[in-house]
């Protein structure tokens, strides 16, 4: 994901929580991003996102929000914190700008999340507070929590990004037109219908999978420009949804387990129709390893632009 410098006040109206705030500090104010670029685009309108940008990035701030709702459950109908992959991603970028303003642009280069409470999908808001304890001329990396409005923690992340040059002004126009296209019924959508997932494979009980290792072809996700990013390429925080779903559906009994952590690794952008390949590296009984490449969606195999391992846990 392209991240711009915060300057100025976002209008988007901030989500009336009341998590918890780590070492007692205040919401900062709200931010629009560098030359009045929103950080709101169609991705993260999608996942109901707000982002409030951030003071300093030294200590840890509300940098944003997000509601809960029908697109925050996954394939089999289950509420997923992968549909806070958007936010998290964003909120972090924000600390590492806070932190280094100098840093016009940032891409991310790995997002490391950890799951860590049940998840809810029934309108809740949830908030992201993040920190950048090191930055330098090249970029930096960030830590976050994800915390319900009675201080649960739902999800623990950490970011790293990589100063890079200027969108071009052709990327920034098609990000803003998206953007501001309303939200219509078809919006009220579980993930993978948002994403445009194909080819899922059904959940069946006690089919477990086998540990192998050559790669396998999995789900593809149909060709979507309003998931891009100021850069023009796909956002980072849908990339990671797309993993995380995609290593889901390499597991036939998937029902019996949940999504522990997800970490993954943006080799260089991503556009257009995309397909996945998976491995289950090992297929425990209380333990799953899933390692996911999502490359281009084209008859001819490409390099991969993303790489990520799924871990999931045995349900409670």
């Amino acid at each position: 994901m392209t991240h711009p410098t915060p300057s100025t006040a976002e209008d988007t109206p901030r989500a009336a929580v009341s998590a918890s705030a780590p070492n007692g500090q205040h919401p900062p104010q709200a931010r629009r991003g560098r030359n009045g670029i929103s950080p709101l685009g169609r991705t993260e309108r999608l996942m109901r996102v707000r982002i409030h940008g951030a003071d300093s990035g030294s200590a840890p701030e509300r940098v944003g929000s997000l509601t809960t709702g029908p697109w925050s459950r996954d394939t089999d109908g289950r509420p997923t914190a992968l549909s806070a992959a958007v936010l998290l991603d964003n909120t972090l970028a924000k600390s590492v700008h806070a932190a280094a303003p100098e840093l016009d642009w940032l891409v991310t280069t790995e997002l490391q999340l950890n799951f860590t409470g049940s998840y809810p999908a029934d309108g809740t808001a949830l908030e992201a507070w993040t920190r950048s304890p090191t930055v330098d001329s090249l970029g930096g990396v960030a830590r976050g929590t994800l915390l319900g409005p009675d201080g649960t923690e739902y999800a623990h992340a950490t970011g790293w990004f990589h100063a890079v040059e200027k969108n071009s002004q052709e990327a920034l126009d098609h990000y803003q037109r998206e953007a501001v296209r309303p939200l219509g019924p078809e919006t009220e959508a579980p993930l993978p219908a948002l994403l445009g997932l194909q080819g899922g494979r059904p959940s069946r009980e006690g089919e477990r999978p086998a540990a192998r290792e050559d790669f396998q072809p999995g789900v593809a996700f149909a060709a979507d420009d309003s998931l891009r990013n100021p850069h023009g390429a796909t956002h980072g925080g849908a990339l990671s949804i797309m993993a995380g779903l995609a290593a889901q559906q390499a597991m036939p009994d998937r029902t019996g387990y949940e999504l522990q952590s997800l970490q993954v690794r943006f080799l260089r952008p991503a556009s257009g129709a995309i397909a996945t390949r998976t491995r289950v590296r090992h297929a425990g009984r209380t333990l799953r390893i899933v390692e996911v490449e999502l490359s281009s969606g084209v008859a001819e195999p490409t390099k991969p632009f993303v790489q990520a391992t799924a871990a999931f846990r045995a349900r409670p």
